[in-house]
Formats: C-alpha cells, structure tokens, sequence
C-alpha cells in the first residue's frame, strides 16, 4: 500500500494567489520520500517547457505572458520571474524547436527567436491561424514530434456536431505552420499532449462531457497512435459507449472509435501530462505517466485538485491510477468553488524533478526525491 508523508515546507503568502487564503504547502502530500516546494510565481501558469539552456519557461493565459524562470546557480529555485512575451492572445502551448520558441495563442501559433542569454523573445511571426468561431473551450497545446507541428483544439460546446473539422480535434502542420491535416478527430477537449518513450506516439488528455451526473462519462487518455483516428466524441464516450442524445439505436459509430488507454474519473478535467523519463524519481517510476487533474466545477462532491501517477508496465502499457500529489482540496469537501490551488501543468526538468504548475494559486512547484 502507498504511504503517504506530509512535505515539509514554510505557509507563505503569495502575492500573485488568486485565493484570499494563505497558500499552506504543509497540506499537500505526496508519498514518502518525496519532498514539494515552491519554484517559481507568476498569476496564472500553465503549460511549460525547458528552452535549450534548460530554464524553466511557462505560459501565463490570463495575463497573456510567457514567462521564463531561471536558477542558474541549481538552488532549486527561481531566483526571478522574467517576462520574455506579452500581450498575446491567451497563450496556452509552449515548446521549443530547432531553437525557437512556438506558443499556441488561442487564435493563432506564433514562432519567436529565442536568445537563452537574454531571456527574451523577439520577431514573432505567425504561423497559421486556429478556429475561434463558436466559443467554447479556447486553450491551444502543442507538441513536435519527428519534425511535425501538432496543435489541439477543443470543441465549440459541450455536446454537438461540429461544423469546423478543426474543432474537437488535434490537427498536424509542418513546423512553418504549412501543410494543415486532421490528425485525430472526436477529441472533445484533448488538452494535454505529449510522446510515449516506448510507442513512440503521441497520447493526450481529454476531457469528458458534462451534464450526464456525477461519474459519467469518464475522463480519459488516448494513444492517437499513426494518425486518422476517431475518438468517439460527440457521439461516444468512454469505451465504446453511445451517447443517447446523439445517437440512435442501430448507430454503429461506436464501434468504429478507438477506446481510450486510460479512464479516470469524471469531471476531473485532466490537463498537463508528461511521461516520466528522468533518473532522480526511484527506477518504478520510470515511464510512468504523470497528469494534473485541474479539478471539477459542477460536480456534487468536487473531484480532481490533485496530481495523479499512471503506472505502467515494462511495455509502457498503463497498469492504474493512483494519487501522487494531493491537498488542493480538503478531503470530503462537499462545497463548490472552495480549493486551496488547480493544478495545470506537469513537466519533467533536465534534472530529473517533477515540476507542477497552479494556475489558481499562481505557483509552480518543484518535486524532487532522495530515492
């Protein structure tokens, strides 16, 4: 059975916290032999990305920053917050490739150059231009994989057939932003993506429908595997499951999707999600998947605020879910909107250290262990 250890660390008052409350460290958890502390502030951090000098560098939606925090003396904290773009349109994605430095806005990937010494973005272009039309979910993620631009972008609404077929999918372009293809499709918000070190293919985060009650449907992860896949949504969820408000009997749609690797609760709503490849965390850990469940916002008893473990086998093949950070929300809380923090963003930095973001209490978090 995993134990559970408090992580000691000092309550402080962070000025960028959206919450009145002091940000208490002491409530989180992790297992033992594992120890969290605070890395870096900015208002609201969400994805992030290690630039080529290995500096720690974040997207700020709400403030429309991108944010890069150094710590070149390896204190295991930022010694600054450095603002390196502004004024962008909700940023949300950030990678780093041949380097330069893309960010996903939520109506447009734009391309920077990028000067480690500086700190500083410069020259942005824009590559191509990404739905918006019809509101709904806004977040942008990207990823590079074997020299292809890939971008997400959720749906325009919580259940409907959607006129963009850019929407509710993840589409493919060369790193110009040339060449645009759906590369999976019936993702209703896939926002985290990242590479499985063993099949080589890019999974995603997705997140469920609302309004079907408390635990349905789940939230899930996906291998999009070689491309071309359907995913279910709007008509599916779960695995192989009909949704009764788009589907009739003798609907055969759903047998045709490819079910998900991984189901997790509802309403957890899943976001950042990194596979673990460093060597700091004990050798179990290795290829494990790591996701931050940013936490429910209507559902009876909230769910999520908190950072959970995939664990997998020899193969990568996922084996269960288990909690890994936890504390953002007190145990049997039954009152809506009452959180200490949201975790958003998981990374795995070049030292091995898990690195969290908290888009709520406007935190990131450093997670190291002495095996």
């Amino acid at each position: 059975m995993l134990r559970w250890s408090s992580l000691l660390a000092v309550p402080l008052l962070l000025t960028a916290c959206t919450r009145a409350e002091k940000l208490d460290l002491s409530r989180l958890k992790a297992p033992a032999g594992f120890h969290l502390a605070p890395f870096g502030q900015t208002p609201h951090p969400r994805m992030m990305a290690f630039s080529p000098g290995g500096v720690l560098v974040a997207t700020d939606s709400t403030e429309g920053k991108v944010v890069a925090f150094p710590d070149p003396k390896h204190t295991g904290r930022a010694e600054r917050a450095v603002v390196v773009a502004e004024e962008l349109n909700e940023p949300h994605g950030i990678a780093f490739h041949n380097g330069m430095l893309y960010v996903a806005e939520t109506n447009q990937i734009q391309r920077f150059d990028w000067d480690e010494a500086k700190l500083a973005a410069s020259h942005g272009q824009i590559l191509a231009k990404l739905p918006t039309s019809g509101g709904g979910h806004s977040t942008r993620t990207l990823l590079f994989h074997h020299g292809k631009m890939y971008v997400s972008a959720g749906s325009s609404c919580n259940v409907c057939q959607e006129d963009d077929p850019r929407r509710a999918a993840v589409m493919q372009f060369n790193d110009d932003g040339s060449d645009m293809t759906i590369f999976a499709s019936g993702l209703r918000n896939a926002v985290g993506l990242a590479v499985h070190p063993a099949t080589d293919t890019i999974w995603v985060t997705v997140n469920g429908r609302d309004r079907l009650g408390d635990n349905i449907p789940p939230e899930v992860i996906n291998d999009l595997g070689s491309g071309g896949g359907f995913f279910g949504w709007p008509y599916c969820y779960g695995n192989r499951i009909p949704d009764p408000s788009q589907t009739k009997p003798g609907d055969n749609r759903c047998a045709k999707m490819v079910p998900p690797k991984v189901e997790i609760q509802a309403h957890s709503a899943p976001l950042g999600l990194t596979f673990y490849e460093g060597q700091m965390f004990p050798a179990e850990y290795r290829g494990n998947i790591f996701v931050a469940l940013h936490g429910s916002w209507n559902r009876s008893v909230p769910t999520g605020y908190k950072v959970v473990r995939v664990r997998t086998d020899d193969k990568g093949r996922p084996k269960g879910v288990e909690d890994f950070l936890t504390g953002w929300v007190a145990p049997g809380e039954k009152r809506k909107g009452v959180w200490m923090g949201r975790p958003a963003g998981v990374v795995v930095g070049p030292d091995g250290a898990l690195y969290v973001s908290d888009d709520d209490a406007g935190q990131i978090y450093r997670v190291t262990s002495a095996k």
